[in-house]
């Protein structure tokens, strides 16, 4: 049975890092994710199994729209729709903010799902896709 939980505003951040710590602390996952930290303004969202975080997210909300900043799911709990889950409650998240949420990935299928959820790709580089859908997709689109 997996538990999602969320961390936002005044959360207890001894109870979020003691979760959480690995993550920022463990060289096996700097290596995957050197851009992970945690800011004031930030929300994360946790999958856990038997009290362990197996997959997490989070957002921020920098100005006039939501940016979907970190999705992970460690690899043996892959393929389950934790990743899907996430996602979900972010999108529950955002629904009274009536802003635009962008993201960027690098792995093509994040990308596609985004893609099938009513966002577009407004930027491209080597390696990366920036994707954008506005408030009124957001409002419209998304059935829990």
């Amino acid at each position: 049975m997996y538990k999602i939980q969320c961390y936002d505003g005044d959360y207890d951040h001894a109870l979020f890092y003691s979760k959480m710590g690995r993550f920022f602390a463990e060289e096996r996952y700097i290596r995957q994710m050197p851009y992970l930290r945690n800011k004031p303004d930030k929300a994360w969202f946790t999958v856990e199994k038997e009290n362990r975080v197996v997959a997490f997210s989070s957002l921020e909300i920098p100005d006039k729209y939501v940016l979907f900043t970190t999705e992970y799911v460690e690899a043996r709990y892959r393929r389950r729709g934790l990743f899907k889950a996430l996602t979900d409650i972010r999108f529950e998240y955002c629904i009274d903010l009536d802003m635009p949420i962008q993201t960027s990935t690098n792995l093509e299928f994040i990308k596609d799902y985004y893609i099938k959820h009513g966002f577009k790709i407004y930027r491209m580089t080597k390696n990366y896709w920036f994707l954008c859908r506005n408030r009124q997709e957001a409002s419209h689109e998304y059935k829990p």
